[in-house]
């Protein structure tokens, strides 16, 4: 048997995008066939098991996307400010490809004589006892065609069987066996795929033809960091970012900043448990304690215009772009921020500067009760404050509509993803609460179009407020 690769995912692959392992088999036209795949995580525990009929190229096609998101989701630590090894994050399996098929064993030798039974001269598995079905190439021998039984084994070349030698007419016929229940020849473990990584990531199809794992192990500085945050975008004073750093190159580097008065600032990211992915604060309220590198001050001062960050080995290169983020100090009317999972698994935020609005709606249920009521002077009466119908199960959704200050056209397209993102927080008073975007809409509006762009966005918290009584 030979297995062979025809096609199979990069290494470290977006678990939502398609995650095709494709193999041939010189045994795919054997009858009953089927390519086995076992999938296991990094300790060795299977957490799958598929059997795959050939494809119309006798190809094994699988598709393990659906399976592995199951392993993947988000990291959210809205205290930290320095890094952490995201483990939710990305997922670590392997592969194992197999194949069975119901194994027929063909016989050229003449048939022999055992007793009154006739041994067939052929390589076999089968064991006394096993029934066993015969079909010979030609009718010549009627009676060694059909169903029999294995009484005698010498060797594994040969078998006898409970067919009678005096009914044999040309002993020199050909003929194939197999086993009478048509069980398989199972064959695991042919071909091992093994330091294959998934993350929480869904790169759009444009870009997902396009994508190559080398850009993202930060090893030359035109690598990307784990995000689709533009390279260059605005944050408030008060915004937090988080984003993931593929540390898959260099294990033990630093995040530098520089601001735009040439101050440089580093922060080390260390060796984290895992090895693939570590998630560092970045934003201009959350970028945490820095070591100053030249220059002096601080990292944000009054004059401070943007900063940029980037990924170093131990002494400084550069192994990743530089990310810009713009300083907005414009008048702010209302302190709430979104904080919001990105396409590749990062924690990206938005201001909403604005006037703001609160509106509320309560939710209850009503059913009619029986009313005790009492007996006075043999009469039947009851109290004028008697519940007739009630009301239970009282709850109150708040929506906050919230308003963006004018943006440029690349935090425009990255507020898109905001509105999509699954996995959303809004910060009320420096605290952050799960929230849903009730939006299901956006227009990516074009400054060549509309000079100003601004969004607005409507959000409910996630938990709802129960009323008492």
């Amino acid at each position: 048997m030979a297995t062979s690769l025809i096609a199979k995912p990069q290494s470290i692959t977006p678990a939502y995008n398609p995650i095709k392992y494709i193999y041939d088999s010189t045994n795919n036209a054997l009858d009953g066939f089927r390519y086995i795949y076992d999938i296991y995580d990094n300790a060795s525990n299977k957490i799958a098991e598929y059997r795959v009929l050939p494809n119309l190229d006798g190809y094994g096609e699988i598709d393990l996307s659906r399976l592995l998101q199951n392993y993947v989701s988000f990291d959210f630590d809205e205290t930290n400010t320095t890094y952490f090894d995201p483990t939710n994050s990305y997922y670590e399996y392997e592969v194992k490809v197999g194949e069975e098929y119901i194994e027929d064993v063909s016989y050229t030798a003449s048939l022999t004589q055992n007793g009154s039974y006739v041994t067939i001269t052929a390589t076999h598995s089968f064991q006394v006892g096993d029934q066993v079905t015969i079909v010979e190439d030609t009718v010549t021998n009627p009676s060694i065609n059909g169903l029999f039984t294995v009484t005698a084994i010498t060797t594994t070349t040969d078998f006898t069987v409970n067919s009678l030698w005096s009914e044999i007419t040309d002993p020199t016929e050909d003929g194939t066996v197999s086993y009478a229940d048509n069980r398989k020849t199972v064959t695991r473990d042919i071909v091992t795929v093994s330091s294959v990584y998934v993350f929480n990531g869904a790169l759009p199809f444009a870009d997902w033809i396009n994508y190559n794992e080398a850009s993202y192990i930060l090893d030359n500085n035109k690598d990307s960091l784990f995000t689709s945050v533009p390279l260059e975008v605005s944050q408030t004073l008060s915004q937090d970012m988080w984003i993931n750093f593929g540390i898959n190159s260099i294990k033990t580097g630093f995040v530098y900043f520089e601001n735009s008065t040439g101050d440089i600032f580093k922060k080390g990211i260390g060796t984290v448990s895992g090895d693939l992915i570590s998630m560092a604060s970045v934003g201009v309220n959350n970028y945490g304690s820095l070591t100053l590198v030249s220059g002096s001050g601080s990292l944000v001062e009054d004059d401070v215009t943007y900063y940029d960050y980037w990924y170093t080995d131990s002494v400084g290169t550069q192994h990743s772009q530089k990310y810009r983020i713009n300083i907005d100090r414009r008048c702010v009317i209302n302190y709430h921020e979104i904080a919001f999972l990105d396409r590749m698994g990062s924690i990206g935020s938005f201001a909403f500067q604005l006037r703001d609005k609160l509106t509320g709606k309560v939710s209850k249920d009503t059913y009619n009760q029986h009313l005790e009521g009492s007996v006075t002077s043999q009469e039947w009466g009851y109290d004028t404050t008697a519940q007739g119908k009630r009301n239970i199960n009282n709850r109150i959704e708040e929506t906050y509509e919230l308003q963006t200050n004018w943006m440029s056209e690349d935090d425009n397209d990255y507020f898109s993803e905001l509105v999509s993102s699954p996995q959303t927080w809004v910060k009320i008073n420096s605290v952050y609460y799960s929230c849903i975007v009730q939006d299901t809409g956006y227009e990516k509006t074009r400054q060549r179009n509309k000079k100003l762009i601004r969004k607005s966005i409507k959000v409910i918290l996630s938990v709802q407020d129960r009323v008492n009584g």
